[in-house]
């Protein structure tokens, strides 16, 4: 049987919520991703998911990975992605064929950078088929599939990622992505800095002006948006699952790099398999 990554340790460490009010989930199960996916909750955050010698050398791996690149929009152009995620395909069709091209060669070496460990995101996609009424799958897109998995690299000082929002259909035409009823996120986070690096969490959808302005730059200027309803400072090891759909931001790390691995989940309603994907 394969050792997971919480097989090693316990991921001690674990900083609270800073909402302190319910709004968070301890535990991926049937019942929380229900709740989530019908906005009852703000999320999950699942401490220790992920053994912190595990991160740490992942992390390693990732922040000297010859495939780390950027994304690709005026302000998440700060921020590294090892592998080509698919909002980095930009309606090119030559991105796109890259994309999937390159998606089962890619999660089989994002996968043996675990090794021999379970890798975080496999180990979500078990308990996302577990739990869900109708079970989950890897999503493909005009039946080719999609790369899931996704490294990302935040930079000491340079890297955050704005207020924006995450939607499929934004990104594609294909008829996989129609009837979307939700799109949650799962980060697992492998190094985060002692300072910085803090999840911000709103619990709205940008208006139609700011989807505008997310579409062309993706990201808001912070000033021109309220405070966040929830802040999460994560901890090594930690899942923290939301809805995209929502605005969300990452505030630039101080005195290290913060590194995590991201996963889409599309909800189409319990009665359709969840469907994955980076």
């Amino acid at each position: 049987m394969t050792p997971t990554v919480s097989d090693i340790g316990t991921g001690a460490g674990v900083a609270p919520d800073r909402a302190g009010d319910g709004a968070f989930a301890p535990e991926l199960t049937r019942d929380s991703l229900l709740r989530l996916a019908r906005r009852e909750i703000a999320g999950l955050h699942v401490p220790g998911f992920c053994d912190r010698r595990v991160a740490a050398d992942v992390a390693g791996k990732a922040v000297r990975h010859k495939a780390l690149g950027n994304y690709h929009k005026k302000y998440t152009s700060t921020v590294g992605r090892v592998h080509l995620p698919h909002i980095d395909t930009a309606w090119n069709p030559g991105l796109t064929a890259r994309y999937h091209d390159a998606a089962l060669p890619s999660i089989h070496e994002v996968r043996a950078l675990f090794a021999p460990y379970l890798s975080p995101v496999d180990h979500v996609r078990l308990l996302l088929q577990e739990c869900w009424p109708a079970g989950a799958e890897l999503l493909r897109l005009r039946g080719r599939p999609c790369f899931v998995g996704a490294l990302r690299v935040f930079r000491p000082a340079t890297s955050a990622f704005l207020p924006h929002n995450d939607r499929i259909e934004q990104e594609t035409d294909a008829p996989e992505a129609a009837g979307v009823t939700e799109q949650l996120v799962a980060n697992i986070y492998l190094q985060v800095p002692e300072e910085g690096g803090d999840l911000q969490l709103w619990r709205r959808e940008p208006t139609s002006a700011e989807s505008r302005t997310i579409l062309e730059v993706e990201g808001l200027d912070p000033a021109t948006v309220e405070p966040p309803d929830h802040v999460i400072h994560p901890q090594a090891g930690d899942l923290v699952v939301f809805s995209s759909r929502m605005l969300h931001a990452v505030t630039p790390a101080r005195g290290g790099h913060r590194v995590g691995m991201a996963a889409f989940i599309a909800c189409k309603g319990p009665d359709e398999p969840l469907r994955y994907w980076s």
